[in-house]
């Protein structure tokens, strides 16, 4: 019991001595680091940064506002104007493309730089570069369709209506020239398949059967005419088809006429002499019935069709005032039923000329014709060479003496 009381004794002065001995090692850290020991850092955390206060947003003044709603209504008007003019800019380099190429002109004129300037009967004329000239054409088919087996059952439809427009930006004078559809030219001819087969002298609507009832039946109808022109430029052209009349009709709301001939076996409205609102399919009977016999019997039928374009050209310059994209819109609607290279581009141009042109039945010109019955049985038109020249002179020229 006694050794076991010892050996508590022992053991405690080692642990005496152990927490002295630690104490001197705690006094002697503290003196060289002087600082207290504060325990140990955790590993993973790290130091919080001290959020900075907001700062308060400034309320913007009147004066910012409306400086910010001004930018944002320059931006949104500048855009659309700054596109407007792009496209009008476009438009006009698109229609100014054409050099005159004047053939085969009449005795006593004398062409130089081909056409560019004319000398007749002691007068100087120099071709208008300012005209730009469009070929309308109305065609006797329902729809456009190029389809192969198509033509071949149908054919590519003929352009029964053939009128230029020729508009002197210069002037904004809009001329109409009237094309009897059975003018005798000299014509392309090409297959179904496109392929070009040779020339005939024939009747002018055929230009456009002998093709592919669109761009190419287009372009032939545009080189037949400009040939009977003396090679004047045509710059554009537009095709429409039957059901594209009553469309452009109605959109611009009808149209007034005052009945030329007696129409009534085909519509008991159409009396002769009768004012009438042209309406839907009314207008397409208008324009395209006429007799079969005799061999002038479209002379009465082009006079409608006179009487109606100058109407209509009236009610559409009226309507484009108050709507400038108006002829973008017709086009649009008659989209399925034309064949056009009148681009939006060429069109915006000729919307905004259009504002300033006045238009009447004194501007529209007809082609003094010798008619004829061919050895077909159909009639042929011959025009007066002189008379269409001085025309010709007339409408593209601008005597310089």
């Amino acid at each position: 019991m006694r050794e076991t009381q010892n050996n508590q004794n022992e053991n405690k002065k080692e642990a005496d001595q152990l927490n002295l001995n630690l104490e001197k090692e705690i006094e002697h850290m503290d003196r060289t680091s002087g600082e207290e020991f504060q325990g140990y850092e955790p590993v993973s955390e790290k130091p919080k940064k001290e959020k900075k206060p907001k700062k308060p947003k400034k309320k913007k003044t009147p004066k910012q506002i409306v400086k910010r709603v001004l930018i944002v209504l320059a931006v949104i008007i500048l855009v659309p104007v700054a596109a407007f003019f792009t496209l009008r800019a476009l438009g006009k380099n698109f229609l100014f493309s054409g050099n005159v190429n004047m053939k085969n002109a009449v005795d006593g004129a004398d062409v130089q730089n081909n056409g560019d300037l004319v000398i007749y009967k002691g007068h100087k004329y120099r071709y208008n570069e300012n005209i730009t000239s469009v070929l309308v054409m109305g065609v006797d088919r329902e729809k456009v369709n190029s389809d192969e087996e198509y033509l071949k059952e149908h054919g590519a439809g003929q352009a029964d209506t053939m009128f230029v427009a020729a508009l002197d930006t210069s002037s904004n004078k809009l001329s109409l020239i009237s094309i009897p559809r059975d003018t005798m030219a000299d014509i392309k001819m090409y297959d179904e398949k496109g392929k070009y087969t040779g020339t005939r002298n024939t009747q002018l609507c055929l230009a456009y059967a002998y093709g592919d009832g669109k761009e190419l039946s287009c372009t032939n109808a545009v080189d037949a005419v400009s040939n009977v022109l003396y090679g004047i430029p045509i710059d554009s052209y537009v095709s429409i088809n039957l059901s594209a009349i009553s469309i452009l009709n109605d959109a611009v709301g009808g149209v007034n006429v005052q009945v030329i001939g007696d129409l009534t076996s085909v519509d008991p409205d159409l009396k002769e002499g009768a004012n009438v609102t042209l309406l839907g399919d009314q207008a397409e009977t208008y324009v395209r019935t006429r007799e079969h016999e005799p061999l002038d019997a479209n002379l009465e039928r082009m006079r409608r069709q006179q009487q109606y374009i100058t109407a209509f050209i009236q009610k559409g310059l009226q309507e484009t005032r108050n709507d400038i994209m108006l002829p973008v819109d017709l086009l649009n609607l008659i989209s399925d039923n034309a064949v056009t290279n009148v681009s939006v581009p060429k069109l915006t141009y000729l919307a905004t000329e259009a504002l300033g042109v006045s238009f009447s039945s004194d501007d529209i010109y007809s082609i003094d014709c010798d008619i004829k019955e061919g050895d077909s049985g159909y009639a042929e038109y011959y025009p007066d060479e002189t008379k269409l020249f001085e025309l010709v002179l007339d409408v593209f020229y601008t005597r310089i003496d």
